[in-house]
């Protein structure tokens, strides 16, 4: 008998980020035009969206250009 194909065995994934093993059909999904993340509950979720705000916040941050900084 194929392991795939046994009832008992469901599908897993993990979160993406507390690495959590989920199974599919009760993981949160955020869907992008090119990737496909998974989350095991509305905190990771949270925490996943306030780091990549995060990111992108300091992504935008202007540099200090001013007389004296390194360049």
């Amino acid at each position: 008998m194929n392991a795939t194909s046994d009832p008992t065995v469901s599908d897993c994934t993990t979160c993406c980020e507390c690495c959590k093993e989920i199974p599919l059909d009760a993981a949160l999904t955020a869907e992008g035009s090119e990737y496909v993340l998974h989350f095991c509950g509305l905190e990771c979720y949270q925490r996943f969206q306030a780091r990549a705000q995060a990111r992108a916040v300091s992504d935008t941050a202007p540099a200090d250009n001013s007389p004296g900084s390194a360049d």
